[in-house]
């Protein structure tokens, strides 16, 4: 068993699903790195990269974590700390109709959201998935040298760790 697990994949991919599995299963305390850069109590407003530090370097001290995240090169010895780091690989038109089905899900109610469901945020999110199926092998370099050990999921690997993102 891990005591330190890193999931990171593009906005969409099943990051939060397999981290709350994961989490129950192993019964390790998860963290969406999101809420680590974004100050949810206080108007959704983007964190000082001083409070994300902090913040950050308290979560990765702890002796067990499953962090989420998109990948960003500010959380890099996150990747170094943990004894595996998962990369969630799915066919981009995957992740955009997901983007889809979240907006709807929470435009009527049916999904929590960090920010309100508008057109605008829709086309923000696509925007994010795009640019991270653009990014995807330069972060999958970056975890392949900075890793212990990694493994990239596709969909049918994700399951298999017991979580299906689909639900």
């Amino acid at each position: 068993m891990y005591n330190k697990i890193y999931i990171i994949g593009p906005v969409g991919s099943g990051k939060t699903t397999l981290s709350k599995i994961l989490s129950k299963k192993y019964n390790i305390e998860r963290y969406e790195l999101d809420k680590v850069v974004w100050d949810d109590d206080n108007g959704n407003i983007k964190r000082t990269d001083e409070e994300i530090k902090i913040l950050f370097n308290k979560i990765i001290a702890n002796r067990s974590w499953i962090i989420e995240d998109v990948g960003r090169k500010k959380f890099n010895d996150g990747i170094k700390k943990a004894d595996i780091t998962y990369y969630i690989d799915l066919p981009k038109y995957t992740i955009y109709k997901r983007c889809i089905f979240r907006w709807v899900r929470q435009k009527i109610g049916k999904e929590k959201y960090n920010y309100k469901p508008t057109l605008k945020s829709l086309f923000e999110m696509l925007k994010w998935a795009k640019q991270d199926v653009k990014n995807k092998k330069e972060k999958i370099e970056r975890i392949k040298n900075n890793s212990k050990k990694y493994k990239i999921l596709k969909n049918k690997d994700v399951k298999m760790l017991g979580a299906d993102p689909n639900e």
